[in-house]
């Protein structure tokens, strides 16, 4: 019979353990719950799902606006080579220049000698180029008068448009093949 003692005993232990793990899972299972409760959040409005979306959106253009401003300096620092042309006054010496692409950069003065070779940022070939269509720079204006009616009640300007194309200096890049 000590067969059937073992067995029952064995029995039993194993009854005891279903019973141990029975009141294991039940208490994991409230503490979730407490968890839980203590874990809920509210729920957002679409005001405020708005506004969050808003604040994402605003970050994200920020992000972009950075790595376009940085992509534009490293772009700008390239070194380029190229002859310098006074168009103003072929043959002068000594014309000076100022260069600062980015405010936080400080102001730089970069003597030029008419038809001389220089190497300098490609900002500042860009710019002594005309600068962009919005913005040249460097070139004297002239004002394009067009016929205008004369009505006393609206009253209008006789410059009809700026004309930008007389470039006062030029940079021209060496190296092309």
């Amino acid at each position: 019979m000590s067969d059937e003692q073992e067995l029952e005993s064995l029995q039993t232990e194993l009854d005891l353990a279903r019973c141990e793990l029975q009141k294991t899972k039940l208490e994991i299972e409230e503490n979730k719950q407490q968890l839980q409760q203590i874990n809920t959040r509210r729920e957002l409005d679409e005001q405020e799902k708005g506004l969050i979306a808003k604040q994402i959106a605003r970050t994200d253009a920020k992000d972009a606006a950075r790595e376009k401003i940085e992509a534009q300096k490293v772009y700008d620092s390239e070194m380029v080579t190229g002859r310098f042309i006074n168009r103003r006054s072929p043959g002068k010496r000594e014309e000076k220049l100022t260069y600062q692409k980015h405010g936080h950069e400080p102001v730089k003065w970069y003597p030029f000698d008419d038809g001389k070779v220089y190497t300098i940022p490609r900002g500042f070939a860009d710019q002594i180029n005309g600068g962009t269509i919005e913005d040249p720079l460097y070139y004297t204006p002239r004002f394009k008068q067009g016929q205008i009616e004369q009505d006393p009640s609206k009253p209008q300007s006789a410059i009809n448009e700026i004309d930008t194309s007389d470039k006062k200096y030029a940079f021209v890049p060496l190296g092309f093949g």
